[in-house]
C-alpha cells in the first residue's frame, strides 16, 4: 500500500498538541469554572471505523478476475477488512459555553476488500491474490454545539464539513510478488455529524467519547462510501 501523509500530518500535530499539555498544565489558571472552560484547545483522538456499505460486488468482481480465462482455480476465497484505526488532531476555540469551533486533520482509516485462490498457470497450482482498498482522509471543520450538565460533564454535537482526500486501489498479487498495481484518486465535500459525551477531569483536560456518520464520501474516479467513527479522545486547553 502507499503511504497517507495525512496519516503522518495527524500523528505529528497530535505530538505537538500533547506537548503543550504540560506548558498548559504549569499555566496559571485564572478562568472561572462558570465560564465552563472558554478559549483555545488542542485534541487529539483515536478510535475505529466501519465502512458500512454492502462490499459483495466488489468481492465478486475480485473473485471474477482471479478465475478469468477459465484458469483451473482451487481454494477460491473472499471477504473485505471493513474496519480500521481512525486518527484525529484537532485545535478549536470555545467561544461561549454552548458553542465552539474546530479545525482538525483527520485520517479514516482503509477499507480492504480481497481474494485468494490458488492458480493453474501451467506449472501447478500457486498462491494468487487480488485486493482493493479505499482509504479517506482529510481537514474537517467543524461547529459544536455544547450542552453542559455540570461542572464536570456535558454533552455536544457536531456539525462539520469534510475537504476529503481519497483513493481506490487496486494490487494483484502471484506468490507473494505484485503483478500488478494501480490507484485512483479523488477529492470531495461531505458532511459530518456527530454526537458525543465529555468529562471534564480538571481546568486543564478533558475525555471525550465521539460517534460520527459520513454518507458517500468519495468521488466519480474513486466511487463513494459510508461510514461510522467511534473515537475516544483527549483536549488540552491553553
Amino acid at each position: 500500500m502507499t503511504k497517507n501523509p495525512t496519516r503522518y500530518s495527524v500523528i505529528f500535530l497530535t505530538a505537538l498538541c500533547l506537548a503543550f499539555a504540560g506548558l498548559a498544565e504549569a499555566a496559571p489558571k485564572k478562568r472561572p469554572r462558570s465560564q465552563n472552560r472558554i478559549g483555545p484547545y488542542g485534541a487529539a483522538f483515536v478510535g475505529q471505523t466501519v465502512y458500512t456499505g454492502d462490499q459483495s460486488a466488489n468481492e465478486q468482481a475480485l473473485e471474477d478476475i482471479l478465475t478469468f480465462n477459465e484458469i483451473p482455480f482451487q481454494n477460491l476465497t473472499s471477504e473485505t477488512d471493513d474496519k480500521d484505526i481512525g486518527y484525529q488532531a484537532t485545535f478549536g476555540y470555545r467561544f461561549h459555553r454552548f458553542f465552539s469551533a474546530e479545525l482538525g486533520l483527520v485520517q479514516y482509516g482503509e477499507m480492504v476488500s480481497k481474494a485468494n485462490s490458488e492458480l493453474d498457470l501451467g506449472e501447478g497450482f500457486i498462491p494468487a491474490k487480488v485486493s482493493l482498498g479505499y482509504r479517506v482522509g482529510g481537514v474537517l471543520f467543524s461547529a459544536i454545539g455544547v450542552l453542559p450538565i455540570n461542572d464536570k460533564f456535558e454533552v455536544y454535537a457536531r456539525l462539520g464539513y469534510l475537504f476529503a482526500s481519497t483513493e481506490r486501489e487496486f494490487i494483484s498479487k502471484v506468490e507473494g510478488q505484485t503483478s500488478l498495481s494501480g490507484s485512483a484518486k479523488g477529492d470531495s465535500q461531505d458532511p459530518v455529524f456527530g454526537v458525543g459525551f465529555g468529562w471534564n477531569i480538571n481546568q486543564v483536560y478533558t475525555i471525550r467519547a465521539e460517534y460520527q456518520k459520513i454518507d458517500s464520501v468519495g468521488s466519480s474516479s474513486t466511487g463513494s462510501e459510508d461510514l461510522v467513527n467511534y473515537s475516544l479522545g483527549l483536549i488540552v486547553r491553553f
